[in-house]
This record gives structure tokens, sequence and C-alpha cells, in this order.
């Protein structure tokens, strides 16, 4: 088991392009993320296909397939036009991650106020908020209505924590008690993302202790954890950095591989988000993750 690696790294490039270019550094393990231009779902399949053949491993996420036209995935919207876009994406996740071999498929869960997407892939909030209720209720029925098609069809459909920005709290899922609200409402087929690069900037921006939040996470949703994201921030917004040298991401990886193999002995996927990184930088981020989840 290798740590695999964004697509978002050549954010822009083709799928296929990004794929090649993501194999060559993570040995073949590659996540599909965002952005890259349009292709029909016929023609990823048998991109995926090709490579497969060639031993390549793909998971996928969030805002995996491209759309035609651009838009801002959010579970927890009260736009029935954006509602409906949300639910054919999935949908056709759902189908590429079959033709993939993904094992899992991750979104956000959801914020509250209508988004944009700007050119540099930060989102623009509206000033009208929705209310922290109705958005909860909104994603949990989206996530309840999606989710057993995924258990189907052997795909663990997944959930990743958010963050606040400093000027206000937009997202739903950014602290444990937040976390523990919206997964208590779901199947127990749903599993969990725990994004550490969010958690950091959640812990300092919301005020918590990173260390016990990891600990309580952990104690309650290890049998449900699938998924770690992983890349650098300075705790106030999401920089998609490379791992620093001692980077306490080290040893929360340490200590989420040991908690999995002693609760389910079920393989986790690692995956680094690091885009905005060298790639000196993401060849050593990778060298000393895999060492440590192999």
């Amino acid at each position: 088991m290798n740590c695999y690696l964004s697509s978002s790294l050549f954010r822009n490039e083709t799928i296929e392009e990004s794929i090649k270019k993501c194999g060559q550094l993570s040995n073949k393990f590659v996540e599909m993320s965002a952005p890259h231009p349009y292709q029909s779902d016929e023609e990823i399949s048998l991109i995926f296909k090709k490579y497969k053949k060639l031993g390549y491993n793909f998971t996928l996420h969030n805002y995996f397939p491209p759309p035609k036209k651009s838009f801002v995935l959010n579970i927890a919207s009260n736009d029935r036009d954006n509602i409906e876009l949300n639910k054919d994406l999935v949908s056709r996740a759902l189908n590429l991650s079959i033709n993939a071999g993904s094992p899992v498929y991750a979104v956000h869960a959801g914020y509250l106020s209508k988004a944009t997407a700007k050119d540099n892939g930060m989102f623009d909030f509206d000033d009208k908020e929705y209310s922290y209720s109705s958005a909860l209720d909104r994603a949990v029925k989206f996530i309840n209505n999606i989710s057993n098609k995924f258990e189907k069809n052997k795909v663990k459909f997944l959930i990743e924590n958010l963050f606040p920005s400093v000027a206000r709290n937009s997202s739903l899922f950014c602290n444990y008690t937040q976390i523990k609200e919206l997964i208590d409402q779901v199947p127990k087929n749903v599993g969990l993302l725990l994004d550490l690069g969010h958690l950091n900037i959640s812990s300092n921006i919301m005020s918590f202790n990173r260390d016990e939040f990891l600990e309580k996470y952990l104690s309650n949703f290890s049998d449900r954890l699938h998924e770690i994201h992983i890349s650098e921030n300075a705790g106030l917004k999401d920089e998609h950095r490379a791992l620093e040298k001692k980077s306490w991401q080290y040893e929360a990886i340490r200590k989420i591989n040991s908690s999995i193999k002693n609760l389910n002995n079920e393989q986790i996927v690692y995956c680094l988000e690091s885009r905005n990184a060298n790639l000196n930088q993401i060849s050593e981020n990778l060298a000393k993750i895999n060492n440590i989840i192999s």
C-alpha cells in the first residue's frame, strides 16, 4: 500500500496527463480530484481501463468527474439547480468509481451559503447564510438518499471534515460536535475522510486542542475512517503546502495507522494533497509517509 497523490497537483491539465504525472511520483497511486477539463464519462472510463492494465490504483474525490460547466458541489444547498447538479455529479462519480476500481468516493460535508469558485480554487461565499440546522438537515437528506447506491456497488461513500475562515464559519462538519451530530443521522455504511490540513485550521480558528480532537475522533470513529488527506498550512487557510520536515502530521499519520490496524485490520487510503509544492518536496513527503504506513 502506497500513499496516493491528488491529481489536483496538475490542475487544469487533461485527466490522462495528470494521471501519468502523478503516477510517476506516487508509484501509480492516484486520487482523481479537480480541476481538469471536461471529458465524457465514456472517455474517462477508457482512460481508467488503460491505466488499470498498467498497474495504476485509483480513488475518486469530491469534484470529480469534471462537469461541463463549473459549479460548487454543496450537498447542503437549498438551490434546486445546484441540488440537481450535485446529484448528477455524485451519480457519475459512483459509476466511474466502479470502472476505476476505487474503494472510496468522498464529498465535502457542505456549506452554509451559496458559493462560487475562484480561479485559485478558493470559494467566494454569499453574504446571506443558511441556518446551521437547515443546512445540516439538507446534507443529511442528501447522504441518506445516495449512500445505499454506493453500498450496493461496494464503493464506500465518505464525508470529509471542513473548516471555518477567520471572518466567519461557512462550513458544516468542522469540529467534533458537528461531526458527531451529522454522522449520528446517517447510515453506518457512510464512512469518514479526515483531512489533517482542515483539522489544523479548525482547531486554530475554533480554539480546540488538535491532539485531543484526534484522540477522541479515533476512539469513536476509527471503524468508519477510510481515508486521510494530508497537506500543510499555517492554521488560517487551506494552503495545500508540502509537509514540513518535522510536521505534526507525520505523528498523526503514525497514530491513525496504528489505531486502524489495531481495531479492524482494514487498509486505509492516505492521499497527499500538497498541490502548492514542488516535485522534490512531493517525492520527499511521499517517501516519509510510505515509510510510516508500509
